[in-house]
């Protein structure tokens, strides 16, 4: 296995965890373009189903003129059966969206653990890093202090 520096070993889980925040985003947008459209198509089913609920109060109202009130008691069922048949098409559109927009979701919860799991490989890195550090300067101290405790005395260095 080769071993990386630790500055490129850094930038590198750097971009991985910028890469996926990018993803995280995107998966958000497009679970919020599912929502939306799952919200359109709810709105153009409750349409559908107040417009067919005023169909069907009219349906006993009297006929207009020109039509006996059979042909307009037939229209109206016609019409209100239709609604109803649309009404069926837009709830199937609205399974599929819903199936979609729970796809999203898991797209969502799988980006957002990747990226917690990238942010928190980089933090154990630079953690890592600081405590080398931390261990560096601990041995630096420690070798200067060696160092100096290896050297006369000034006052006797002064006195020779």
């Amino acid at each position: 296995m080769k071993r990386f520096p630790l500055q490129v070993l850094l930038s590198l889980r750097a971009h991985r965890v910028e890469q996926a925040r990018q993803t995280l985003l995107q998966r958000r947008e497009e679970a919020q373009r599912c929502r939306d459209a799952c919200v359109r198509i709810e709105g153009e089913l409750i349409a559908l189903q107040f417009e067919r609920g005023r169909q069907r109060a009219r349906l006993l109202e009297p006929p207009p003129d020109g039509l006996s009130p059979a042909q307009a008691f037939a229209q109206r069922e016609a019409h209100i059966a239709h609604l109803e048949t649309l009404a069926d098409i837009v709830r199937q559109r609205l399974f599929a969206a819903q199936e979609q927009l729970r796809q999203a979701e898991l797209a969502v919860e799988e980006a957002r653990a990747a990226f917690f799991r990238a942010q928190a490989r980089l933090d154990a890195l630079e953690k890592r890093k600081d405590l080398w550090r931390s261990e560096q300067r601990r041995l630096a101290a420690r070798a200067e202090e060696s160092a100096s405790a290896d050297l006369p005395p000034r006052a006797a260095v002064a006195r020779g």
